[in-house]
């Protein structure tokens, strides 16, 4: 969404050297760049307080964290950090177990065993307390809750173990680790016993620490520094959504603003081709046209009034839960009293560990700052342009909160309305220091916002859909896409989608 000049991501998407990296050849070849992502900080919520990294509330503040270690009298800090590497290992010792080896980021397309499909369905909580992992639960309150991808209490453990892989802790949680105080210890041993992705390990191993870097801040510090740059993040300059622009530019036949009236795929007789009825922008005339192939990349709960949905599909279809996704555009004007702090990335993890905080703000990002940081602050209220600058009001803190009820157990006519759901956002605000808070209103007269079917996903019991999904590909001449497929994330929706065209030479 564009605001005046700056653009707004009305969600999380950003991109890692491994896992994203088929769509950063994607950008690449459309001439887009990336810009790094600011780090996530933590904000106690209390007016005046500073924020500090993530990883440093984890070690600090975290109750879970300072209980186990008050149970390690006498032990170093190496000592430590080396049980803590022990758990993380096992972690991905287990996650292998259930799911294959996650370098390549695929869809496990066999079924699990019934043993297996079970244990893969218990909470992700109690999984990882069977496990003895207790110690490194709450890296995942990190890349699991915050990120709206449900309560580590309910989420099944499939839809945790799919997203956490190694290199999403190498880029996320493993990118400042004070606790394991690896400026004074023996780098290269942890990160062997670790076993990072290659790609990203080579990168940490065979830089080699400039003599300026050495003498300023001492072998060890410089490798922490090497290792930290080395697991940055980025974001797509100008948001996600320039790549699906040039890529409309690119590509052949792309429609635009099509509203879908029937597809008939002809199930009695298989021989005639597919046939879609639709109608283009404001034009009324419907257009009929015939194709080989259905590949459906909507909402797969959200089609029985235009398709001829089959059987085998509704059993499916009828079993996809959501999570919402709420996105508001604020502005929290500068002023003295506004004590709540302007970090491009914040969270608020005082509403994140208690599912009875459903619908509560806990991130906040300031778009200027992240996805757009060649814009630059200037005077105006409506941002002038400075020769080919444009510049933003440095008065005019207009951010994106996010609110998500990532829980499956909040009864439908519990949900909040759109207002409810606003006029809780602006209490959590002014609880964590603002004084004003202000809706943006579009031009009709209505606050942006929206509210979003998130992470479609399947519970315990219906957990098998993901592999009966698999197995319907091409039965009705469809391929179905999207995160319901596999999981709520840009990488792991391209990678399913590479893997059809592998398995039917598309």
């Amino acid at each position: 969404m564009q605001i005046k000049v700056v653009p707004h991501e009305m969600g999380a998407c950003y991109l890692t050297a491994i896992r994203h990296r088929h769509i950063l050849d994607i950008m690449d070849e459309m001439y887009l760049d990336t810009v790094p992502m600011p780090s996530m900080e933590v904000y106690s919520g209390k007016p005046g307080e500073s924020t500090m990294h993530f990883e440093d509330w984890m070690q600090t503040t975290y109750h879970g964290v300072i209980a186990y270690m008050n149970d390690w009298p006498g032990l170093t800090t190496e000592d430590k950090a080396e049980l803590f590497l022990q758990q993380l290992n096992k972690y991905f010792e287990e996650r292998k177990r259930l799911l294959g080896d996650d370098e390549n980021f695929l869809f496990p397309r066999q079924r699990p065993d019934k043993e297996a499909l079970k244990e893969l369905g218990w909470p992700f909580k109690d999984w990882l307390q069977h496990h003895g992992l207790e110690l490194i639960m709450p890296l995942f309150y990190e890349t699991q809750t915050s990120q709206g991808y449900g309560y580590i209490q309910e989420v099944p453990t499939y839809y945790a173990l799919i997203w956490n892989s190694k290199e999403l802790f190498s880029y996320i949680s493993l990118q400042k680790m004070d606790f394991f105080n690896l400026a004074n210890s023996k780098l290269k041993k942890y990160m062997e016993k670790l076993s990072l992705p290659r790609r990203v390990e080579h990168q940490v191993m065979t830089e080699t620490p400039t003599p300026e870097e050495e003498r300023q801040e001492g072998q060890g510090a410089a490798d922490l520094q090497r290792l930290q740059k080395s697991f940055r993040a980025q974001m797509v300059q100008g948001g996600f959504m320039t790549i699906w622009e040039r890529l409309v530019k690119k590509l052949p036949n792309v429609h635009k603003e099509v509203t879908i009236l029937k597809v008939d795929r002809r199930g009695d007789n298989p021989a005639k081709r597919i046939q879609i009825t639709y109608t283009v922008g404001d034009d009324a005339d419907p257009v009929t046209a015939q194709h080989d192939y259905l590949m459906l990349a909507c909402k797969l709960d959200d089609m029985e009034d235009w398709l001829d949905i089959q059987n085998d599909e509704k059993a499916i279809f009828g079993d996809i839960l959501n999570y919402e996704l709420t996105t508001t555009l604020v502005r929290i004007p500068a002023n003295p009293g506004n004590t709540i702090p302007t970090t491009p990335h914040m969270f608020l993890p005082g509403k994140l560990l208690d599912v009875k905080d459903v619908n509560r703000c806990y991130v906040t990002r300031t778009s200027l700052k992240c996805v757009s940081p060649g814009l630059s602050y200037g005077d105006g209220d409506a941002g002038a342009l400075n020769g080919d600058r444009p510049e933003w009001a440095p008065n005019d803190d207009t951010r994106v909160c996010f609110q998500y009820s990532g829980i499956d157990s909040v009864p439908k006519e519990d949900q909040k309305s759109n207002d409810e759901l606003y006029k809780q956002l602006e209490a959590d605000l002014k609880e964590y220091g603002a004084q004003e808070v202000k809706p943006h209103m579009q031009d009709d007269g209505t606050m942006l916002q929206e509210r979003w079917k998130y992470m479609p996903h399947f519970n315990a019991a219906k957990l098998g859909h993901l592999w009966d999904l698999w197995e319907l590909q091409n039965t009705h001449r469809t391929f179905y896409l999207g995160s319901v497929t596999c999981f709520e994330s840009t990488a792991d929706v391209q990678s399913y989608n590479r893997q059809l065209v592998d398995y039917y030479q598309l």
